[in-house]
């Protein structure tokens, strides 16, 4: 099989030849610091695409894809033109929403939230300075990537997340994570309008974004973390008064306007209790499926969800990437015996590959995957 013939395989709840794997997607990523490493000891004398300056995983890198059997090619949205971003009287880089950020010890961290100190009125959302959606630099020479990937390789394509953090991070990166929870239980009002407003957002560049695209590609990411490693941030309860319907919203109206697309959401920490709401929002690939969070047992997911959902990910990055190499093939076949029957499981990293993974390790998690993911597997 192709390597699109296997994605899509595995998208249809079908069993492939073997478990098709992803690198370099919205959730699975090399740390900078892991690239930098990786490069050096591959002897490559040039380092691949910078897509994303001023992150944690800054290239893009496809000869790694092809050194490791990747099934995928990946779409990334460009930096709009019509904005540029900036440094403040503070130090802190400001962007589109706004938002600052710092450099602190190795990682950029979210500084400055510009809704942290105003009243809680519908008047500061709506004379808020937005994100124009239809900036021409967000699509500069996609159509044109996306579909010579599509004629004349045989990857499945996707496209990666065009905003990061999606309503409920941007909630907290807007007014602070103390304010934007405070607000999720005494200025009910303004979350949801605040709430609205930013789905508002993302919908127009998600459409504006995938346009010229979407005949090309298998799925849309989207990112928003609602788990912690013991628990969900919110409640059911409280997911469902504020953020399940603008999920609702956002996904059914990119299904109407792309009917062929999936929809990918990577959500990471325990989120068990919210796995039914997000299938209902309509969730077609979930990942991380963090392993070591509570109650995140990849066999019982597999058994209530594996119907419903595609299965992304899965490998832990916490313990078993950083140890031997013993225990990088003990999980590689954990997460394929507990995800891969009856096809839906697409292997991956469960975040992005940090800087101290052994890279023998990393190498050698896609070795295993293809000599252990050959269908039938030894379930």
């Amino acid at each position: 099989m192709t390597s699109r013939e296997r994605v899509r395989a595995a998208l249809a709840h079908r069993e492939a030849d073997v478990v098709p794997v992803d690198l370099w997607g919205s959730a699975s990523r090399l740390d900078n610091e892991f690239y930098q490493k990786l490069v050096s000891e591959l002897g490559y004398q040039e380092l691949g695409e910078r897509l994303r300056p001023g992150t944690t995983s800054e290239y893009v890198d496809y000869r790694i894809s092809d050194l490791i059997g990747s099934d995928f090619r990946h779409i990334d949205i460009g930096a709009p033109i019509n904005f540029k971003g900036y440094t403040n009287e503070g130090g802190h880089y400001i962007n589109e929403w706004g938002i600052g950020k710092k450099k602190i010890g190795k990682y950029p961290t979210i500084s400055y939230h510009p809704l942290a100190d105003v009243e809680p009125e519908d008047r500061v959302i709506d004379n808020y300075h937005w994100p124009v959606a239809a900036d021409p630099g967000r699509i500069e020479g996609l159509a044109e990537k996306a579909k010579n990937w599509y004629e004349n390789t045989e990857y499945a394509i996707t496209a990666t997340s065009a905003v990061s953090g999606q309503f409920f991070d941007n909630g907290q990166y807007m007014r602070g994570a103390e304010e934007f929870f405070i607000d999720l239980y005494v200025n009910k009002q303004f979350a949801h309008k605040l709430i609205d407003k930013i789905t508002e957002k993302i919908l127009e560049i998600n459409l504006y974004y995938l346009a010229p695209i979407a005949p090309y590609i298998e799925w849309v990411e989207f990112s928003s973390d609602f788990g912690t490693q013991m628990s969900s941030f919110v409640s059911p309860e409280t997911f469902r008064e504020f953020f399940k319907e603008p999920f609702r919203l956002l996904f059914s109206e990119l299904k109407r306007a792309y009917p062929n697309l999936k929809i990918f959401l990577h959500s990471c920490g325990a989120i068990f209790n919210l796995i039914p709401d997000l299938i209902d929002v309509g969730v077609d690939v979930l990942n991380p499926l963090q392993p070591l969070a509570q109650g995140m047992d990849s066999f019982r997911i597999k058994k209530e969800f594996g119907s419903d959902l595609v299965l992304h990910g899965g490998i832990d990055i916490q313990r078993a990437m950083i140890g031997s190499r013993q225990d990088v093939e003990d999980e590689v076949k954990k997460r394929i015996d507990a995800f891969a029957r009856g096809g839906g499981y697409i292997l991956a990293p469960n975040n992005h590959i940090q800087s101290d993974v052994p890279v023998s390790n990393f190498l050698d998690l896609y070795r295993f995957a293809k000599q252990y993911g050959k269908y039938p597997t030894q379930f």
